[in-house]
């Protein structure tokens, strides 16, 4: 199931502004400053979602979704399955945890 949205915003790259939706994560529980990053939603299923970045991952590393986030309900977090470099950012699949 996926995570449910409190609004109705289209999940497709807006053509206008040629960006996709983002949100915040940190990388560990620690909710420092340094630990947040912005990453861009690129897909999203029942399973997880498709990510770019600009911060390395590594396969099996807990990503912990901040709870501000107003169009969407994520789990507390996710586990890294897979990561790639891409033209200079990060791609990756999240698993909801």
């Amino acid at each position: 199931m996926l995570p449910p949205r409190k609004n109705r915003i289209p999940l497709e790259k807006d053509p206008e502004a040629a960006t996709f939706p983002t949100i915040m994560v940190a990388l560990s529980e620690n909710s420092s400053v340094e630990n947040n990053h912005e990453i861009s939603i690129l897909d999203i299923n029942n399973a997880g979602i498709g990510i770019a970045c600009s911060v390395p991952l590594r396969v099996g590393q807990r990503i912990f979704f901040k709870e501000d986030h107003p169009e969407w309900e994520f789990p507390k977090h996710g586990i890294v399955m897979w990561t790639f470099k891409n033209s200079g950012e990060i791609r990756a699949g999240i698993k909801f945890a």
